[in-house]
C-alpha cells in the first residue's frame, strides 16, 4: 500500500523525477504539422473506403451553392458557397473524396491554430504539441468530423478566431484585428450558433485590461468594419426572407409555438445533458493526460488563464443555460466547436511533464485509441448501416445509381439537361450532387425552402420527382403535391442495394439491404 502511494504521489507530484525529461526541441512545428497531415490522411482514406455516398450536409451545401444567394433556408451563406466552389474543382468522381479531405483540413486548421495559441501562452513547444494530439482523442475531431458540413467548417474558424482575438488583444496590430474581424464574420455567416462563440470574445475585450487598452488603437474598429460587412447581407437576406433560417434553428431546438413547453424537470434534464456530453467528451483526453506526471505551478498570466477558460467552457455553460431558461434542445452535434480549446485548458490545469517513458506509453495509448476508432468507424459504414440497420440512412442511400439512371431517364426522352428536381432533402440534394446535370433543387415542392425557384419556369422546362422508401416496413406513398400536376409521367419502380463499398460486398459474400425508390417526370411544355 505505501509503495503505491509513494507511486501516486511521484506520478502526481510536482517536485522530483525519476524519469528522464525530454527537450522542448523534440516536439517542433513541425513534428505537429508531420502528425497533423497524418491523422487527415487517415480520416480521409478511410471514410472514401467505407461510405458509398455523400453526406447530406455535403450534397444540401452543394445544392444551395449552385443557387447563389445571401442566405438559405436553414444556414447563412459562407459553408453553401465553399461547399459549391470546392465541389466544381474536381471532377465527379473524386468529389466524395475530396469533400472528406476538405473536413479535415478543417479540423487541421482549427487544432493547428490551438497549438499556436498554446505556444503563445506557455512559451514552449510541447504544451503545442501535445494539445493538437490530445485533441484526436475527441470524436469530433476524428471519426465524427468526416462530413464536411457547418459545424465542422466551425472548427476552423473559431479556432483562428480565438487565436487573432488573442494575438491582437496582446499586440494590437492592424494584421490580427483584420483576420479576426474576416474569420468571426465567416464563422457566423456558416453558423448562427457561432455566435454563442463569439459573444465571450466580445465580454473578454470588455472585461479584461488587455482587451480594454485594443480600443484606444483604431485596429479593433477595423476588425469590426470587415465583421459588419460580412454580416450585414445576410441581415437583410433575413429580413426579406422572415426569418426562415432563425425559424429553422427554433424548430430544431423544439422552440415553435407548436412546441410543447417542457416543464421544469425537462429542461434540468437538458440541463445537465449538455453538461454530461461535455464531460463524457474529456474521459479519453483525461486518461491520455494522465500518463504524464504534473509539473511545476503555472506561470502563465491573469488574462490567459481567463481567455481559456472563456473559450473552453463559456460556450458550453451558454448553451447548458439556453437550455435550462427556454426549455429548447441542445443538439450534441451542434457543440462541435466548443472543443476546439478543451486540450488546452486541461494542459493549464494538469501541467503535463514531457518525460520519454511517458511519452512512450502515450504514443502506445494514442495507436491503440486510434486503431479502436478506426475498427469502430469501419464496422459502422461498411457493415452495420448497409447490411443490418433497419433505417437507410444517407450515408448508404444509392444516391449516385438512382442519379445516374434518372438523368439517362430524362435525357432518352427530351435530349436536354434536367433542369429541376423535386423531392425531400436526402433524394433531391443526391441527385443535384451525382447526376452530370446537376439540376435545381425544389425542396418538397415548396417556395419557402427554395426561394430561388419560379413555378414558372420549372413548369415550362419540366421537373423530375423523386420518393423513396428508407424503411422496408413503410409503404412507398408518392407526395400529395403530385395531385397539382396531372400530365405526370410515372417512371417504373427503382430497387438498388444500399450504397456499400466493393471489398465490404465481397467480404460479406452478399450484397446489402434494398431500397425502392419511385420517380415521375413533369414534361416540358412545348
Amino acid at each position: 500500500m505505501h509503495k503505491f502511494l509513494d507511486f501516486l504521489k511521484r506520478h502526481f507530484g510536482a517536485a522530483g523525477t525519476e524519469d528522464a525529461p525530454c527537450g522542448d526541441g523534440r516536439y517542433s512545428f513541425k513534428k505537429v504539422l508531420v502528425i497533423l497531415v497524418l491523422w487527415m490522411a487517415l480520416w480521409t482514406v478511410l471514410p472514401s473506403l467505407c461510405i458509398g455516398n455523400v453526406t447530406i450536409d455535403v450534397a444540401e451545401n452543394m445544392a444551395w451553392g449552385q443557387n447563389f444567394d445571401w442566405g438559405y433556408d436553414k444556414n447563412p451563406y459562407f459553408g453553401a458557397w465553399l461547399s459549391y466552389a470546392a465541389f466544381k474543382l474536381l471532377p465527379l468522381a473524386a468529389a466524395d473524396s475530396f469533400f472528406y479531405f476538405m473536413s479535415q483540413l478543417s479540423v487541421a486548421i482549427g487544432l493547428l491554430a490551438a497549438g499556436l495559441l498554446a505556444r503563445d501562452i506557455f512559451k514552449r513547444n510541447f504544451p503545442a504539441f501535445l494539445v493538437v494530439v490530445l485533441s484526436f482523442l475527441i470524436p469530433f475531431f476524428g471519426h465524427k468530423a468526416c462530413e464536411f458540413n457547418d459545424d465542422v467548417i466551425c472548427i476552423a474558424l473559431y479556432g483562428a478566431t480565438a487565436l487573432f482575438f488573442y494575438r491582437g488583444a496582446k499586440r494590437n496590430t492592424a494584421g490580427n484585428w483584420i483576420a479576426a474581424g474576416i474569420c468571426a464574420g465567416l464563422a457566423l455567416m456558416t453558423k448562427y450558433l457561432a455566435g454563442i462563440l463569439l459573444l465571450p470574445l466580445g465580454i473578454l475585450m470588455l472585461a479584461s485590461k488587455e482587451g480594454r487598452a485594443c480600443w484606444k488603437k483604431p485596429w479593433i474598429y477595423l476588425g469590426i468594419v470587415i465583421f459588419a460587412l460580412l454580416v450585414i447581407p445576410n441581415v437583410i437576406w433575413l429580413f426579406n426572407h422572415d426569418f426562415i433560417a432563425i425559424r429553422y434553428a427554433f424548430g430544431r431546438a423544439d422552440l415553435t409555438e407548436e412546441a410543447v413547453s417542457p416543464g421544469v424537470w425537462e429542461r434540468i434534464g437538458f440541463f445537465l445533458k449538455v453538461w454530461g456530453d461535455f464531460l463524457a467528451l474529456m474521459i479519453l483526453p483525461l486518461v491520455g493526460l494522465a500518463i504524464f506526471r504534473r509539473g511545476a505551478p503555472a506561470t502563465d498570466s491573469k488574462f490567459d488563464r481567463a481567455f481559456v477558460w472563456t473559450m473552453a467552457l463559456v460556450p458550453t455553460a451558454l448553451s447548458s443555460l439556453f437550455a435550462l431558461v427556454t426549455g429548447g434542445r441542445v443538439l450534441t452535434g451542434w457543440t462541435t466547436p466548443y472543443y476546439v480549446f478543451s486540450a488546452l485548458w486541461l494542459i493549464m490545469l494538469y501541467r503535463p511533464m514531457p518525460e520519454r517513458a511517458s511519452m512512450k506509453i502515450f504514443a502506445g495509448f494514442m495507436v491503440l485509441a486510434t486503431l479502436v476508432m478506426a475498427v469502430i468507424f469501419g464496422r459502422e459504414y461498411a457493415w452495420y448501416r448497409p447490411y443490418r440497420r433497419s433505417r437507410c440512412t444517407y450515408e448508404v442511400f444509392p444516391g449516385r445509381r438512382m442519379a445516374e439512371h434518372i438523368t439517362a431517364e430524362w435525357r432518352k426522352r427530351y435530349g436536354t439537361p434536367c433542369p429541376y428536381v423535386i423531392g425531400n432533402r436526402e433524394t433531391s440534394c443526391d441527385m443535384c450532387y451525382y447526376s452530370a446535370d446537376h439540376p435545381v433543387a425544389f425542396f418538397d415542392h415548396d417556395v419557402r425552402q427554395s426561394p430561388w425557384i419560379s413555378v414558372e419556369d420549372l413548369k415550362k422546362k419540366g421537373a423530375v420527382v423523386i420518393w423513396a422508401q428508407n424503411r422496408a416496413e413503410k409503404p412507398l406513398v408518392p407526395p400529395r403535391y403530385l395531385k397539382r400536376y396531372p400530365e405526370l409521367i410515372m417512371l417504373d419502380e427503382m430497387k438498388y442495394d444500399r450504397a456499400a463499398p466493393a471489398w465490404a460486398r465481397r467480404l460479406f459474400g452478399r450484397p446489402p439491404r434494398p431500397v425502392r425508390i419511385r420517380a415521375a417526370i413533369i414534361p416540358p411544355t412545348p
